[in-house]
């Protein structure tokens, strides 16, 4: 099994037992080199087997009203964090979208709470609102492009490389998911849910950054949301640095190259 982050040979790591939504058991494996690690198991299934997981989990945790991934919370802060990143003018407002949006909660937040419009796109869910037309999502024609609770679930790097390449020349890559300094050996890892199958670290992050043209980024607490920029340090550094001023505390946590936050 290769890495899809760096393309060297990956070694088996852990299995976990699952039993359920027709999950048994699940097998690890992780990259020595970048320490991306990846279910071999999910990398086999079938579209149809991907799919059915995926709609069978999201049904019912979707539909949850005990909200278990705290996701309303999360929403907000992230749409906060994009609002105030515009307001310093870290972000160009012009053309945004969220790729793999599920029903738009983030874009239904921006346009209520801030007025900022964020066209949205997924596979499997119907947004509910800023739907963009397929054909208008041409490479390299948005400001920024967003996704959220995305990086974990993709199985292969050609839909990395896609949901890249809608980030214009000097736009934008704002992320969302867990990124640790090593995934840990551990059956019981809280982020081992059943449709997660990829879980990368600071320096798989890091050689994505590289290989896609990005200089620094950004890390918000609060948010858990990364942005990546193509402009260079001494244009986004100061810019940072004023935000966090005005506010009186470290809100954005900056760094040349990929801000890994959690070590």
């Amino acid at each position: 099994m290769k890495c899809i982050i760096c393309y060297s040979d990956m070694k088996f790591y852990f299995t976990k037992i699952f039993n359920i939504y027709d999950l048994k058991e699940v097998h690890y494996w992780i990259c020595p080199h970048c320490g991306f690690c990846a279910s071999k198991t999910h990398f086999e299934m079938t579209d149809i087997e991907w799919t059915n997981l995926n709609n069978s989990f999201h049904n019912k945790s979707h539909n949850s009203e005990e909200n278990p991934y705290n996701r309303n919370q999360r929403y907000f802060k992230q749409a906060q964090m994009l609002h105030l990143m515009t307001k310093h003018k870290l972000i160009d407002k012009n053309n945004w979208l969220d790729w793999g949006c599920g029903v738009g909660a983030v874009s239904l937040l921006l346009k209520k709470m801030f007025s900022i419009k964020l066209m949205t796109y997924d596979k499997y869910f119907t947004p509910k609102i800023n739907l963009i037309d397929v054909r208008a999502m041409t490479a390299r024609s948005f400001d920024l492009v967003v996704n959220t609770a995305v990086f974990e679930h993709v199985r292969d790097r050609d839909t990395l490389n896609e949901i890249e390449s809608y980030v214009n020349a000097s736009g934008c890559f704002a992320i969302h998911t867990l990124i640790p300094e090593a995934i840990p050996k551990n059956p019981e890892w809280m982020y081992l849910l059943p449709v997660h199958c990829a879980f990368h670290t600071n320096k798989s992050m890091q050689i994505l950054m590289d290989s896609w043209g990005y200089n620094c980024s950004v890390y918000n607490e609060e948010s858990k949301l990364w942005i990546l920029f193509r402009k260079k340090s001494s244009v986004i550094k100061p810019k940072v640095e004023k935000i966090n001023k005005s506010l009186g505390w470290n809100y954005l946590h900056f760094k040349d190259g990929f801000m890994d936050y959690w070590k």
